[in-house]
């Protein structure tokens, strides 16, 4: 019995030892996911601002109190003129940066709240409407939604864009948003995309399961299938290139975190794990568009 017991204590010892060790892992995986993520300038807080590597509360609160008074950054270049900046700084931070509008197709409330003038019962109504009408047309769609006024909207307008969702990069939620799109098409579209990649064109679209012709014409105006943006997507959207796994698509924003924006798709060769071979059949889905300027996904 005394044995069994023995026996019994270090069972529940090493089953322990092993849940610690991937609770560990998993948290350690997050952290590192979380580092990826690019911090937007023109609505960051303070505290996501300091996440940056190089960035100290005195900075962070420079660019809030520069963005305050002059409005939205048109580019990351724009921060030089923060008062504490130097070119030095902004070199070593360019690649955790970005200063996106907004695209009020597919924002989640907890971000379009942090847009100056928006609030949380504002950010709300806007996509309480968005779901019920489907994605804006335009900006200026936004004096529809009760609560946003003419004089509203000139106040927040410069933070805000309409762009069109992308097949290639939009989660499940955001696909979603575009009328005539259910639940069993949009994970068709999904798992069309996971297996055969990004696709080339949103007529391609025919091929997937429960989608036709008609459908698609009647989607096509919120709909594109652009390429991959190196400089601005995450590691979960690099993953939809076929050969790209979650390993490689780690290396290649740690890259870009590190040495600032790619200038073009060949400089991928210096990402570890890259060879010109693996090159060659990741290259047709990825494009280098911009620098973390008004970019959007």
């Amino acid at each position: 019995m005394k044995r069994y017991r023995i026996t019994a204590v270090w069972l529940i010892a090493f089953m322990l030892i092993i849940s610690g060790f991937a609770y560990a892992q998993g948290a350690q995986q997050q952290t590192r996911q979380q580092s990826m993520e690019m911090v937007n300038v023109n609505i960051a807080t303070q505290e996501e601002l300091q996440r940056v590597p190089g960035m100290d509360q005195s900075l962070a609160q420079s660019i809030i109190q520069h963005r305050q008074t002059n409005g939205p950054f048109q580019s990351v270049d724009d921060l030089a003129q923060v008062q504490g900046m130097d070119e030095q700084k902004l070199k070593g931070m360019k690649g955790h940066l970005t200063a996106e509008k907004i695209n009020i197709n597919t924002v989640k409330a907890e971000d379009l709240q942090k847009v100056p003038g928006m609030d949380q019962a504002l950010a709300q109504s806007v996509i309480q409407y968005r779901d019920s009408n489907g994605p804006f047309q335009s900006v200026d769609d936004l004096t529809k939604v009760q609560g946003i006024s003419d004089q509203k909207l000139e106040s927040i307008q410069a933070y805000l864009t309409v762009e069109k969702i992308n097949v290639n990069t939009a989660t499940a939620e955001e696909l979603q948003i575009v009328p005539g799109m259910d639940q069993s098409l949009v994970q068709s579209i999904i798992q069309y995309r996971e297996t055969n990649g990004p696709f080339g064109s949103v007529d391609e679209l025919t091929q997937v399961q429960g989608m036709d012709e008609q459908k698609i014409q009647s989607m096509q105006d919120f709909l594109t299938a652009e390429k991959i943006d190196l400089n601005t997507a995450s590691a979960e959207e690099l993953q939809v290139v076929p050969g790209i796994d979650q390993s490689l698509a780690w290396n290649i924003v740690e890259y870009r975190q590190a040495n600032g924006p790619f200038g073009s798709v060949d400089e991928l060769t210096q990402v570890s794990g890259i060879t010109e071979e693996n090159l060659s059949t990741i290259r047709e889905h990825l494009d280098v568009k911009g620098s973390g300027g008004l970019l959007n996904r």
